[in-house]
């Protein structure tokens, strides 16, 4: 009879473990989708409002174009310095590449690590 009692707690814990295994994996799949799904809604976001401000920025171009057209009696003129400024931005772009993707990435780490340690105070 004792051996049985023993066998049965051992029975009881390896299922507890087994248990705790699977709901512990359960649990980090579930917060993994939490992130991927705020991650994938931040970064929808902000290409619709990408989208929108590009349009607006086109529009402003091509107002600027034709109204510097206008100024100085030639459309394609217009068209021409528009166009330069906007090769000017681009290069501009260009050169600061580098500490603009150094800062934005370190933006993301601060990002996900203030939510890590938000989540573990919130479990406490």
């Amino acid at each position: 009879m004792e051996e049985k009692k023993v066998s049965t707690w051992f029975e009881e814990i390896r299922g507890d473990i087994a248990n705790y295994i699977t709901s512990t994996f359960e649990l980090g799949k579930l917060e993994l989708y939490e992130k991927i799904s705020k991650a994938s809604s931040i970064i929808s976001y902000s290409l619709i409002l990408s989208g929108v401000a590009l349009v607006i920025f086109l529009f402003v171009l091509i107002g600027a174009a034709l109204f510097l057209g206008e100024l100085l009696q030639s459309s394609w003129m217009g068209f021409a310095i528009v166009a330069a400024f906007a090769f000017a931005v681009l290069l501009i772009l260009l050169m600061v590449k580098k500490p603009y993707k150094k800062r934005y990435t370190n933006k993301v780490v601060r990002f996900l690590m203030n939510n890590e340690e938000r989540d573990d105070k919130n479990k406490r």
